[in-house]
């Protein structure tokens, strides 16, 4: 009762969040239903917040620490308490903030990010979840405006332009919509989400191979999201210390191409709960990346004790061994099949060390499959017609070449000169050149000078055939 008064005469005197509110009582996270790794700290926080339950950092820690777990629903009435006792700290109003908007409590949230705001202004995080509020809310005109705001004073942050680009999609002004979105993937390339909403708005306008393009780049990319500066959010994620919060940082590193910091953080995983099977097995491709194939048998050997009929297992493990063990590496995938005959990145790989062995047949035979699973597997489809081209069936190599050359990355060159020699040997030497000299042009842009010194050679073949004797 005594702190149900205070936070009515504080809120008030401060114009608070909760006007006319009862101040929520400190709530009793379920601590028997957590794993032991994030049990420990959450019990930690709430005894010291019951031994002083007027306190607002301590309140504000034990929600911290809820948050950082993913306990939104106890986390926000802590933030709540906090803020009530300390109004003037802006922090706990943030937090309450992010904590109502995972809860889809929009109105909630879209309050206390202003109130974040007016005790922190120009605090961007807090300005960029308030715009995505009001956006997730419905309320687009509020939406747009702030983000327009946003863009005039942040003109380089992506975040702001796929914010724009979803209001301008929603409301089907499909002009505006690619320029922003494009400009998000523009200046953050590993933006998943990005990609995605850009390659619906290419669908819708009939854009084929744009939007197979950017949804490549989802597939590739879809944990990927912008980095944006948040001291706020940085105190909250290192409080993060489950076996799975390693294991999520891990495979976002990954995403971003940082390998050594991702293993780190599988080996976390791994050291907080070693039956943690999904780490064992990304480290195995991991520390095959990082050219530690010693520490990679490790986990290989610890994930098949844990669950040996894990398909992901054999195949990291055959791609370990491709380099130096051809024939193991094989046994490795055929193995991942038996286990998954659907995994097509296995009948891939199987069927690269059957067309080395000369057995064409068995290996398209694979290659099909894998295509069957994923239409858009592109290195399958240009192994394919590799041997379609040796077995002299050029129309049908000509086209899956053909569906190679999208999306446009560094593998589009080769794909190019290839598709032109298939046309060469078709006897169609106005295609061949044609695609021999988009190739060399890509190749040059991209400085890939051995594949021009190829393309150089075989188009000056073909124009010496061209010529009179």
């Amino acid at each position: 009762m005594r702190a149900s008064v205070l936070f009515l005469a504080l809120a008030l005197l401060t114009g608070g969040l909760a006007v006319a509110q009862p101040l929520p009582d400190l709530p009793q996270p379920p601590l028997d239903t957590y794993e032991p790794a994030i049990r420990r700290p959450i019990a930690e926080a709430y005894k010291d917040a019951l031994a002083k339950p007027d306190d607002a950092a301590r309140n504000g820690i034990l929600g911290m620490v809820l948050y950082a777990h993913e306990q939104y629903e106890y986390a926000a009435p802590c933030f709540e308490r906090a803020h009530a006792f300390d109004p003037g700290e802006g922090r706990w109003s943030y937090y309450l903030g992010r904590a109502q908007l995972f809860l889809a409590r929009y109105d909630q949230a879209a309050a206390s990010f202003r109130e974040t705001l007016r005790l922190r202004p120009g605090y961007l995080p807090a300005e960029m979840r308030l715009a995505q509020t009001l956006l997730d809310a419905d309320r687009r005109a509020e939406a747009l405006a702030l983000y327009q705001e946003l863009e005039r004073r942040h003109p380089d942050t992506a975040e702001i332009h796929y914010g724009l680009g979803r209001i301008h999609a929603a409301r089907g002004d499909t002009g505006p919509a690619v320029t922003h979105l494009a400009r998000a993937c523009e200046l953050a390339p590993t933006f998943g989400g990005g990609h995605f909403a850009l390659a619906r708005v290419y669908r819708g306008l009939g854009e084929k191979e744009n939007a197979a393009r950017h949804l490549a780049l989802y597939q590739k990319h879809k944990l990927g999201w912008p980095i944006l500066t948040d001291p706020l959010l940085a105190d909250i994620t290192a409080l993060r210390n489950s076996s799975t919060d390693h294991l999520r940082r891990g495979i976002e590193l990954a995403e971003q191409g940082q390998l050594k910091e991702a293993a780190e953080e599988h080996e976390a995983a791994v050291e907080i709960d070693r039956t943690a099977v999904q780490a064992h097995v990304n480290l195995i491709r991991l520390y095959g990346q990082l050219g530690e194939p010693s520490r990679a048998e490790d986990h290989y050997r610890a994930a098949l004790e844990i669950d040996p009929n894990l398909a992901e297992v054999h195949y990291n493990y055959g791609v370990l061994l491709s380099d130096q063990d051809p024939a193991g590496a094989a046994e490795a995938f055929r193995r991942a099949l038996e286990l998954k005959p659907t995994y097509a990145e296995a009948h891939n790989n199987y069927a690269l060390f059957l067309m080395t062995s000369g057995k064409l047949d068995d290996a398209a035979r694979h290659y099909r499959t894998a295509l069957e699973e994923r239409p858009d597997y592109r290195a399958a489809r240009f192994n394919l017609a590799r041997i379609l081209v040796l077995q002299g069936q050029l129309d049908e190599a000509i086209s899956h070449l053909q569906q190679t050359l999208v999306p446009e990355d560094g593998d589009t060159p080769r794909f190019t000169y290839a598709l032109g020699a298939a046309y060469a040997r078709s006897g169609n030497r106005a295609e061949a050149v044609r695609y021999m000299q988009e190739a060399r042009e890509k190749a040059t842009a991209l400085g890939q000078s051995a594949l021009l010194v190829s393309i150089e050679r075989d188009l000056q073949t073909l124009e010496k055939a061209a010529s009179p004797q």
